[in-house]
């Protein structure tokens, strides 16, 4: 699998939080990820919605870990993901009262019991975040990741919130900037 690497920021740290003292920044709200279809209903998730995963990832190269080129050196992530898309129930775009976007993801209880033992073993290496074979992030792990949520560090608000849309499932998100589709 061919991954390229998002632009995002320069170091990206991994923050534990529970989400308060943060304020979701704007954007569109989207109740799909969390809900669950009752009988005789369909999935409200897209059926164009982005893959996410996330794979444990190392600083240095090792047995079935594949090497991914980074702007500033290698990493080596496993081949196969150990939380993916099924596994959250929210994605949003926040910052916090210094100003700092991030996005925080919420997980289900199953992905949250995932995410704290694929933590609580592998403190010091990385969880990276793949959308769409595309590596948005990979921050450290640097403590058991235990409540159940995970945020990281973006540069601005509107990658927080292309991200959150993207993880979500929701349309596309126009880039800043872009002018509004023509009605016909």
């Amino acid at each position: 699998m061919q991954l390229t690497l998002r632009k995002l920021a320069p170091a990206l740290v991994v923050v534990t939080l529970a989400l308060a003292g943060c304020k979701t920044a704007p954007t569109k709200t989207s109740d799909a990820a969390s809900s669950t279809p009752q009988a005789g209903q369909q999935s409200t998730t897209p059926a164009t919605a982005s893959t996410v995963d996330f794979y444990l990832a190392h600083k240095e190269p090792g047995a079935g870990l594949r090497e991914i080129s980074l702007p500033d050196g290698k990493l080596y992530m496993q081949e196969v993901p150990v939380l993916t898309r099924a596994d959250l129930t929210d994605a949003a775009a926040l910052v916090d009262r210094q100003g700092q976007n991030f996005v925080g993801l919420r997980f289900s209880e199953a992905g949250a019991r995932k995410l704290n033992d694929v933590s609580s073993k592998n403190v010091g290496n990385m969880l990276a975040l793949v959308i769409d074979r595309e590596l948005v992030a990979a921050p450290l792990i640097g403590e058991p990741l235990n409540r159940g949520v995970l945020a990281f560090g973006v540069p601005s608000a509107q990658a927080a919130s292309e991200i959150a849309a993207k993880i979500r499932g929701d349309a596309a998100v126009p880039p800043a900037g872009a002018a509004p589709a023509a009605k016909p």
